[in-house]
Protein backbone atom coordinates (compact mmCIF):
# COMPACT_ATOMS: atom_id res chain seq x y z
CA UNK A 1 0.00 0.00 0.00
CA UNK A 2 0.99 3.40 -0.71
CA UNK A 3 1.35 6.30 2.28
CA UNK A 4 -1.22 8.80 1.94
CA UNK A 5 1.68 11.64 3.28
CA UNK A 6 -0.99 12.99 5.14
CA UNK A 7 -0.42 13.48 9.02
CA UNK A 8 -2.73 15.25 11.52
CA UNK A 9 -0.98 16.14 14.79
CA UNK A 10 -2.77 14.89 18.13
CA UNK A 11 -2.88 15.30 21.20
CA UNK A 12 -0.75 12.96 23.41
CA UNK A 13 -4.01 11.28 25.38
CA UNK A 14 -5.83 10.93 21.78
CA UNK A 15 -4.01 7.81 21.44
CA UNK A 16 -3.30 7.10 25.34
CA UNK A 17 -5.88 7.98 28.11
CA UNK A 18 -3.19 6.73 30.83
CA UNK A 19 -1.67 10.53 30.87
CA UNK A 20 -5.02 12.33 31.62
CA UNK A 21 -5.51 13.63 34.91
CA UNK A 22 -6.79 11.33 37.50
CA UNK A 23 -10.67 11.22 36.79
CA UNK A 24 -10.74 13.55 33.68
CA UNK A 25 -10.25 10.34 31.11
CA UNK A 26 -12.80 10.45 28.02
CA UNK A 27 -11.90 6.66 27.28
CA UNK A 28 -10.28 3.92 28.90
CA UNK A 29 -7.45 3.92 26.44
CA UNK A 30 -7.74 5.03 23.31
CA UNK A 31 -9.99 7.99 21.87
CA UNK A 32 -11.51 5.67 19.47
CA UNK A 33 -13.90 7.44 17.56
CA UNK A 34 -11.31 9.93 16.57
CA UNK A 35 -8.40 7.49 15.90
CA UNK A 36 -11.26 5.60 13.63
CA UNK A 37 -11.86 8.86 12.15
CA UNK A 38 -8.19 8.96 11.30
CA UNK A 39 -7.92 6.12 9.78
CA UNK A 40 -11.05 6.06 7.40
CA UNK A 41 -9.54 9.24 6.11
CA UNK A 42 -5.97 7.72 5.45
CA UNK A 43 -4.06 10.22 7.94
CA UNK A 44 -1.06 8.97 9.75
CA UNK A 45 -1.24 10.40 13.25
CA UNK A 46 1.82 12.34 15.13
CA UNK A 47 1.57 12.09 18.68
CA UNK A 48 2.68 15.14 20.85
CA UNK A 49 3.72 14.45 24.09
CA UNK A 50 1.94 15.46 27.04
CA UNK A 51 3.16 18.28 28.95
CA UNK A 52 1.35 17.76 31.91
CA UNK A 53 2.60 14.41 32.41
CA UNK A 54 6.33 14.79 31.73
CA UNK A 55 6.03 18.27 33.60
CA UNK A 56 4.19 17.21 37.06
CA UNK A 57 3.87 13.12 36.63
CA UNK A 58 0.56 11.04 36.54
CA UNK A 59 -0.03 11.43 39.74
CA UNK A 60 -0.58 15.81 39.00
CA UNK A 61 -3.55 17.05 40.39
CA UNK A 62 -6.51 19.31 37.88
CA UNK A 63 -4.79 22.86 37.09
CA UNK A 64 -6.18 25.53 35.52
CA UNK A 65 -4.88 27.24 32.39
CA UNK A 66 -3.99 30.27 34.63
CA UNK A 67 -1.72 27.97 37.25
CA UNK A 68 -0.14 26.47 33.67
CA UNK A 69 0.60 29.58 32.42
CA UNK A 70 4.23 30.25 34.21
CA UNK A 71 7.83 30.64 32.12
CA UNK A 72 8.87 27.15 33.84
CA UNK A 73 5.90 25.57 31.92
CA UNK A 74 6.85 27.55 28.70
CA UNK A 75 10.12 26.74 28.93
CA UNK A 76 9.43 22.70 29.45
CA UNK A 77 7.08 22.78 26.58
CA UNK A 78 9.14 24.23 24.39
CA UNK A 79 11.93 22.09 25.28
CA UNK A 80 9.71 18.97 24.53
CA UNK A 81 8.05 20.10 21.37
CA UNK A 82 11.41 21.29 19.71
CA UNK A 83 12.01 17.54 18.71
CA UNK A 84 8.28 17.26 17.45
CA UNK A 85 8.43 19.86 15.22
CA UNK A 86 11.91 19.23 14.03
CA UNK A 87 10.22 16.25 12.90
CA UNK A 88 7.07 17.78 11.64
CA UNK A 89 9.03 20.07 9.38
CA UNK A 90 11.71 17.14 7.83
CA UNK A 91 8.05 15.79 6.69
CA UNK A 92 7.03 18.55 5.30
CA UNK A 93 10.04 19.47 3.63
CA UNK A 94 9.79 15.95 2.06
CA UNK A 95 6.65 16.29 0.63
CA UNK A 96 4.03 15.36 3.41
CA UNK A 97 0.72 17.37 4.29
CA UNK A 98 0.07 18.86 7.86
CA UNK A 99 -3.74 18.33 7.69
CA UNK A 100 -4.07 20.01 10.59
CA UNK A 101 -4.37 19.24 14.41
CA UNK A 102 -6.64 17.36 17.04
CA UNK A 103 -6.72 18.82 20.82
CA UNK A 104 -8.48 18.36 23.43
CA UNK A 105 -11.70 21.04 24.65
CA UNK A 106 -11.07 21.96 28.19
CA UNK A 107 -7.50 20.76 28.64
CA UNK A 108 -5.54 23.32 30.35
CA UNK A 109 -3.09 22.48 27.62
CA UNK A 110 -4.77 21.16 24.86
CA UNK A 111 -7.52 23.24 24.13
CA UNK A 112 -6.54 24.39 20.57
CA UNK A 113 -7.71 27.76 21.34
CA UNK A 114 -6.66 28.59 24.87
CA UNK A 115 -4.13 25.71 26.18
CA UNK A 116 -0.84 26.58 27.38
CA UNK A 117 0.92 24.02 25.73
CA UNK A 118 -1.29 24.04 22.05
CA UNK A 119 -0.44 27.78 22.09
CA UNK A 120 3.45 26.71 22.32
CA UNK A 121 3.22 24.76 20.07
CA UNK A 122 1.64 26.20 17.16
CA UNK A 123 4.22 29.59 18.23
CA UNK A 124 6.89 26.84 17.65
CA UNK A 125 5.61 25.79 14.46
CA UNK A 126 5.45 29.09 13.20
CA UNK A 127 9.00 30.01 14.46
CA UNK A 128 10.04 26.82 12.35
CA UNK A 129 8.02 26.91 9.09
CA UNK A 130 5.73 24.09 10.14
CA UNK A 131 2.25 24.46 8.59
CA UNK A 132 -0.65 23.83 10.41
CA UNK A 133 -3.82 26.15 10.02
CA UNK A 134 -6.98 23.97 11.24
CA UNK A 135 -7.60 21.85 14.22
CA UNK A 136 -10.40 19.47 15.21
CA UNK A 137 -11.13 18.38 19.30
CA UNK A 138 -12.31 16.35 21.16
CA UNK A 139 -15.37 18.03 22.73
CA UNK A 140 -16.08 19.00 26.44
CA UNK A 141 -19.14 17.37 26.81
CA UNK A 142 -20.83 14.30 28.75
CA UNK A 143 -19.83 11.67 26.37
CA UNK A 144 -16.54 13.17 24.96
CA UNK A 145 -17.26 11.39 21.50
CA UNK A 146 -15.45 12.97 18.42
CA UNK A 147 -17.38 13.38 15.43
CA UNK A 148 -16.30 15.51 12.75
CA UNK A 149 -19.63 16.52 11.75
CA UNK A 150 -20.64 18.15 15.10
CA UNK A 151 -19.51 21.40 15.66
CA UNK A 152 -18.61 20.54 18.87
CA UNK A 153 -15.55 18.33 17.57
CA UNK A 154 -14.75 21.28 15.22
CA UNK A 155 -12.36 23.99 16.23
CA UNK A 156 -11.62 25.64 12.84
CA UNK A 157 -9.13 28.07 11.60
CA UNK A 158 -6.53 28.36 14.13
CA UNK A 159 -5.44 31.57 12.16
CA UNK A 160 -8.50 33.63 12.59
CA UNK A 161 -8.62 32.94 16.40
CA UNK A 162 -5.39 33.52 17.42
CA UNK A 163 -5.60 37.40 18.46
CA UNK A 164 -4.25 37.90 22.25
CA UNK A 165 -0.51 38.27 22.84
CA UNK A 166 0.84 35.55 25.51
CA UNK A 167 0.48 36.05 28.82
CA UNK A 168 3.33 38.28 30.72
CA UNK A 169 4.51 34.93 32.89
CA UNK A 170 5.75 33.75 29.07
CA UNK A 171 9.22 33.01 28.98
CA UNK A 172 11.22 32.45 25.62
CA UNK A 173 7.92 32.83 23.56
CA UNK A 174 7.11 35.39 21.06
CA UNK A 175 3.79 35.18 18.51
CA UNK A 176 0.39 34.49 18.88
CA UNK A 177 -1.67 32.63 21.27
CA UNK A 178 -5.38 31.15 20.75
CA UNK A 179 -8.21 32.60 21.68
CA UNK A 180 -9.81 34.24 24.88
CA UNK A 181 -8.61 32.88 28.57
CA UNK A 182 -10.89 31.29 31.31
Amino acid sequence: MLRSKQLIVASHCVINQNAVVKGEARSPGIMKAAVDWTYEQGYGIFQLPCPEFTFLGPERPPMTVEEYDTPEFHAHNRQILLPAVEQLKIYQDHGYSIVGGLGISGSPSCDPGKGVFMRDFLELAEETGVKIDFFWQIPNTADGIFDPDDDNSVFGPVTARQQEPLHKNSAGTKGKQGGNQT
